[in-house]
């Protein structure tokens, strides 16, 4: 297997909702998943078209598709960081609460970039692991 390694565009566009509930729910083609994937495709192909009609409209996304799909978040919640994040504790974390938005989606990103790493190292070591298995069950036959 090559070592290259995809390089990722930087952008100062920051990440929205959507393009983090997309990316983490994500799915290999190769594997089997006990749960069903349609109710999430549903939920993407309805944040896309709600986004695709506010942008033909006026050219300025003045509805979250994210939001309108999803519904309200709940008191204290804060819907993609993970258990236990709220709005508070977030912005303790990235520090001054005078801090852009802009720094959080960047510390995302880059978290996203990070769990894709350590996923697709974690892919490589079990495809070796089952490779050589096999080698092995085939020598030994």
């Amino acid at each position: 297997m090559g070592g290259k390694k995809e390089k990722k565009k930087e952008t100062s566009e920051p990440l929205s909702s959507k393009d983090i509930f997309v990316a983490i729910r994500k799915r290999n083609p190769d594997r089997v998943y006990k749960a069903s994937y349609a109710d999430t495709l549903n939920k993407i192909a309805e944040m896309d078209r709600i986004q695709s009609t506010q942008e033909t409209e006026d050219g300025s996304q003045s509805v979250d598709a994210f939001a309108s799909v999803m519904g309200p978040e709940h008191p204290g919640r804060l819907r993609l960081y993970g258990r236990g994040v709220t709005k508070t504790s977030l912005k303790r974390k990235v520090g001054d609460i005078g801090t852009s938005l802009s720094s959080t989606d960047e510390m995302l990103q880059q978290k996203m970039v990070e769990m894709e790493e350590r996923m697709q190292q974690r892919m490589q070591e079990k495809f070796n692991a089952q490779k050589d298995a096999m080698e092995l069950q085939v020598a030994v036959n």
